[in-house]
């Protein structure tokens, strides 16, 4: 927690480039300077190095200006678990938890020890799939601009799962959520405790869950397939659980 609050007040005491589309409508409050990007200087977030990356996943660097660090703001928020955004009309960084709660997917990066190999039987491992760029698809019949899927195939033996490092600040979580398989979802918090179960019905409309979190620092989403479900008998087609419009509060 120290060193949270050591580098939170570190990236607030620095001058912290916003690393986000700045409109038209801002030119005039502009003003061209001559600095470098400084490929030199390590971020050590509670004593381990760390990687900046942008909203994409493309690693940033600090910048250094008249003996000043600039830290990307994004990377900085993403890093310490803060929610990040960007108001082009007021041209204003917003920091924080937003009155109506906090984007899991826009915000936080899901992580497995899971590879996506294909196995001798031509099985695909189980993987996650993130997508926060905001390019529409359709789940469920729903139009959805950034959403989290947690695939595998029916010849796999492992369950797929991904999960999130939470900091332990938020106390519930509502998400929408689709398979198109009958399928189990598990959703576990610190040492494996399980905060909700649900059973999924493979291509039913998505459904609105919502779970406590107790303060969880981790939280893990688990698919399992329905035990004798001939959904997955000789199809050999990957299968999916949809993760998407969900909030923290």
């Amino acid at each position: 927690m120290n060193g949270k609050k050591a580098l939170m007040t570190l990236a607030i005491t620095l001058a912290l480039v916003c690393g986000m589309a700045i409109g038209a409508s801002a030119a005039d409050t502009l003003k061209e300077i001559s600095a470098y990007l400084n490929y030199g200087i390590t971020i050590k977030y509670n004593g381990e190095a760390q990687d900046l990356t942008d909203a994409a996943g493309n690693r940033v660097y600090p910048i250094t200006y008249n003996g000043t660090t600039y830290l990307p703001v994004r990377a900085v928020s993403n890093l310490l678990g803060i929610g990040v955004d960007w108001d082009g009309a007021t041209q204003t960084v917003l920091l924080g938890e937003k009155a109506d709660g906090t984007d899991l997917i826009d915000n936080f990066k899901p992580y497995n020890s899971y590879t996506t190999d294909i196995d001798y039987r031509g099985s695909l491992d189980p993987e996650f799939i993130q997508s926060s760029e905001k390019q529409t698809t359709t789940i469920g019949g729903v139009s959805v601009s950034h959403w989290l899927a947690v695939r595998s195939d029916y010849l796999c033996d492992d369950s797929p799962e991904c999960s999130f490092n939470l900091g332990g600040k938020y106390d519930t979580l509502t998400f929408q959520t689709y398979a198109d398989k009958d399928m189990t979802l598990i959703v576990t918090g610190d040492n494996d405790s399980v905060l909700g179960q649900f059973s999924l019905k493979g291509g039913q409309v998505p459904q609105s869950l919502t779970i406590d979190l107790h303060g969880t620092t981790q939280l893990t989403f688990d698919c399992e397939k329905v035990p004798g479900s001939t959904s997955y008998t000789g199809d050999g087609k990957v299968w999916c659980t949809y993760i998407f419009d969900a909030i923290l509060k």
